[in-house]
């Protein structure tokens, strides 16, 4: 139920609340607050926000006071022949959009932003009343798995990851639970690999109310695609398909998950090395390789590596977090040595869809979280010196079945690990996770094995990653190929929030203040509003 016709609470008790932290009031009171937006229509069937530019991120313009919003119209130009009209909508519903679409909400009249903290709070909690005349704390993300239906074809399934708190009568949180729920309409998913899915609950076995807030949460977002350069594809166009499988070292009918990731990532990320170019930058290295006069520590000369997205002028990709020194330079090595621009080679392109692809295919498994990588996270494709070979390995840039996800059974553990190539020592590998192995554990045959161990461990993730390891240490778990995943849109869409970091060189919501109040106060009369017309017009 809105509120459209109830009186508004006063601004003065939403700052008050804001400012004391008093998160829960601004839910119970404002959620359901209708706030009058600036709409667009561009043609008969679509209605969007129009979008403006505040510091550099786009806003919604809002206000629970339908004056506010004319009068701020009224000072605008409006280009001749746009349809523009105000729209009531709840709050937590502009929230919601704005929040999964990466926008603020400006409050006109108000001289208040509200920043991802706050539309994450508006749009993606609620208050539930219980028995007693409690309440419950309903907060969501949401996500969306990879599975199989009945008949074994690949089906994308919506999720959402729920944590419910309890309400204490001075409005103290207590997590009560935390789960996966997964969307089992429509089709019999996830058959026999129910196991697969800890702490998972279905849909359909949610309360009545709780199945309303499911829905609610999962509702489309409006749709910029079709102004943003996207009618093609919105009018029923294709992206290319050129996609060739290549051979692994294991067996094909564990793969199809596998290649379904490799084939939606070679076409939406990197379809043509034409469009790639492969940017090389001076910079201060560590040698892999020190030489007499060097003290170790002491930075050299040399050559630091990424890919640019000529249809994506905003994405990179580094290779490598350092680079390589030019002492390491040898007729071996590929990479160019000349600053500036080189085309990217074919095999480049395929190796690195490959590295891409495994690695996304293993976060995957971490159900309920979004993909975290960290710079120079793709590394392997260049020249290096793994922590227990005294040489550099350089990476058979034609050798597509490599990299390539494995098992390296340490104990207990089955520390995930990919096989970069071949040495006569063995296979090179780089280590996925952080983590502790006691020496005792690690598998027999290591070359150098000491130089990995401190004081009894070896400290993967921190001390060591790409180590030597002998190929009979190696296993390939059926399991860790099949099942449940995240789902291939959002690896891909987190991707793509990577590559947009690894360009602005800093973390994707740098803009966004930590906390919800950061932003308040922030006076409207000196930000420039740019009416981002031409989007909705061109």
């Amino acid at each position: 139920m809105t509120k459209e016709d109830l009186s508004v609470p006063a601004l003065s008790e939403f700052t008050k609340a804001l400012n004391n932290g008093d998160h829960l009031k601004l839910i119970r009171e404002w959620g359901d607050v209708v706030f009058y937006t600036v709409f667009i229509k561009k043609r008969q069937e679509l209605e969007l926000p129009m979008l403006y530019s505040v510091e550099g991120c786009k806003s919604f313009l809002a206000s629970p006071d339908a004056n506010e919003i004319h009068t701020a119209l009224e000072t605008f130009v409006i280009p001749e022949g746009a349809d523009v009209f105000i729209k009531p909508e709840p709050l937590r519903e502009l929230a919601r959009n704005a929040y999964m679409l990466g926008a603020w909400l400006t409050w006109i009249g108000a001289e208040i932003i509200m920043n991802q903290s706050l539309t994450e709070l508006f749009g993606m909690t609620a208050l539930v009343p219980v028995e007693g005349g409690k309440e419950r704390l309903y907060q969501a993300r949401l996500y969306s798995l990879q599975g199989e239906n009945r008949e074994g074809c690949s089906v994308e399934v919506r999720s959402q990851y729920w944590k419910i708190s309890r309400v204490s009568s001075h409005s103290d949180l207590e997590v009560a639970d935390e789960f996966l729920i997964y969307d089992d309409r429509n089709s019999l998913i996830f058959v026999g690999q129910e196991s697969s899915l800890p702490e998972a609950r279905r849909r359909s076995r949610l309360t009545k109310g709780e199945m309303e807030l499911f829905d609610r949460w999962a509702r489309p977002c409006y749709d910029f695609t079709p102004l943003t350069g996207g009618e093609e594809k919105a009018g029923g166009g294709v992206i290319p398909d050129t996609y060739v499988r290549h051979p692994s070292l294991i067996d094909d009918a564990l793969l199809s998950s596998f290649y379904d990731l490799e084939r939606e990532l070679n076409n939406e990320i990197m379809p043509d090395s034409n469009r790639l170019h492969l940017e090389v930058s001076k910079g201060q290295v560590f040698a892999e390789i020190e030489g007499s006069e060097d003290k170790g520590l002491d930075r050299v000369e040399g050559r630091k590596f990424r890919i640019l997205f000529e249809d994506h002028p905003d994405w990179c990709l580094w290779l490598g977090g350092d680079g390589l020194a030019l002492t390491d330079y040898s007729d071996e090595v590929w990479l160019p040595k000349s600053p500036g621009r080189h085309p990217v080679p074919e095999c480049l392109r395929l190796k690195m869809v490959r590295a891409i692809a495994w690695i996304l295919f293993w976060k995957g498994r971490e159900l309920g979280t979004h993909v975290s990588l960290v710079f120079g996270q793709f590394a392997g494709v260049r020249p290096f010196r793994p922590d227990n070979l005294g040489k550099i390995f350089h990476p058979d840039v034609n050798d597509i079945r490599f990299p390539l996800l494995a098992a390296m059974p340490c104990g207990p553990h089955k520390v995930p690990v990919l096989i970069h190539g071949e040495v006569p020592e063995g296979y090179v590998v780089e280590v996925l996770e952080d983590l502790k192995v006691l020496a005792s554990d690690l598998p027999c045959g290591i070359p150098r094995r000491d130089s990995l161990v401190l004081n009894g461990m070896v400290h993967f993730g921190s001390m060591c990653v790409p180590i030597v390891i002998p190929k009979k240490a190696v296993e390939f778990p059926d399991a860790w190929y099949t099942g449940v995943r995240t789902s291939n849109t959002q690896l891909i869409s987190d991707f793509k929030v990577f590559l947009s970091d690894q360009a602005r060189g800093k973390p994707a919501l740098d803009k966004d203040p930590g906390n919800s109040g950061a932003v308040i106060g922030i006076c409207l009369g000196f930000i420039a509003f740019l009416i981002l017309l031409f989007l909705m017009l061109g």
